[in-house]
């Protein structure tokens, strides 16, 4: 099968020739779309000499069962079926996945979802919903999205005003998008010093950041645009919970391995607002196995809006 992977430690990753996965034990799954992340380039600069290798990269897809565990009640051959294939990789014609849905959840596609649109969902979406939640946002509230255009950010933007929230988008350039997507004040950073703008335009502050952008160094300043009870949420692991907290704010860091929605639960919920229309797939580029390294390239770079998708 053609794969998208590591060789070996030190190696760039390529389209290589590899063995089919072996199923015993396993969900078979022929993979017809996988999403592409900025946790599938990130994991592969965290790779060492004793790595397991091929690495094969890549988490989200959607695909058709091939083969199934013994005992295996909820799928059966031929179903339609997207999820997070941690182990085995997704940037493959074939990946296994274990049962139980623990670490790598599994979901029916609903009818009137493409696979492609599915593959788009896993990761970005579950990571939007989950951190909303530790948000609490509710209606009426004002959240402010940073990094409002990516995939993550483009389903937070949506999810939010579905709530009723009153949404604040922070982009590089793409204030049409953000906009489009639902936000009512849009902020370029190109332009203008963010915090400085949102404090001026909300001086008793905001109810939650829900930041996907700010590093360790910068993060320090969404404090300066929240209220006392606020709330934040980092992607990227950046904030100081002790610090904030002793701010009268409440951050969390979160994480596709740390995301509770993470589970066959959170898969449906984010299929049903996507089938119902809460929620739309933006995919920005489809493209083939041998496309992927330009893709995970522009998106490193920060060039991506909404979601690429890789087409097996």
């Amino acid at each position: 099968m053609r794969a998208f992977a590591v060789r070996k430690f030190g190696e760039a990753a390529a389209v290589l020739d590899l063995p089919i996965p072996g199923a015993d034990g396993a969900f078979l799954i022929r993979v017809k779309y996988a999403g592409v992340n900025p946790i599938d380039y990130k994991l592969v600069e965290r790779l060492t000499a004793t790595s397991p290798f091929p690495f094969v990269l890549g988490a989200d897809f959607a695909g058709v069962v091939e083969r199934v565990p013994a005992g295996e009640r909820d799928f059966k051959i031929g179903d339609r079926i997207f999820g997070m294939a941690r182990t085995h990789g997704a940037y493959t014609e074939y990946t296994a996945v274990a049962p139980g849905g623990k670490t790598e959840p599994l979901a029916h596609i609903p009818d009137g979802i493409t696979d492609e649109q599915a593959a788009a969902l896993p990761i970005p979406a579950i990571t939007a919903l989950a951190s909303l939640n530790l948000l609490g946002v509710t209606a009426g509230q004002r959240i402010v999205v940073m990094g409002a255009t990516g995939g993550v950010g483009g389903y937070a933007v949506q999810m939010a005003r579905a709530r009723g929230a009153h949404v604040i988008a922070t982009v590089r350039g793409d204030a049409d998008e953000a906009r489009r997507l639902g936000a009512e004040e849009v902020y370029d950073t190109k332009a203008i010093d963010v915090i400085s703008a949102i404090h001026a335009a909300h001086p008793d502050g905001v109810d939650g950041v829900f930041d996907l952008v700010n590093g360790k160094d910068a993060i320090g300043r969404d404090a300066e645009i929240l209220k006392p009870g606020g709330s934040l949420v980092s992607t990227i692991y950046a904030a100081d919970e002790k610090w904030f907290a002793e701010r009268k704010i409440t951050a969390h860091n979160i994480s596709s391995t740390t995301n509770t929605l993470s589970t066959p639960q959170g898969l449906n919920q984010v299929a049903r607002m996507l089938a119902d229309g809460t929620i739309t797939a933006r995919i920005s580029a489809t493209v083939d196995l041998d496309g992927a390294a330009r893709m995970l390239e522009k998106l490193r770079k920060g060039g991506l809006r909404g979601k690429a998708v890789i087409r097996l």
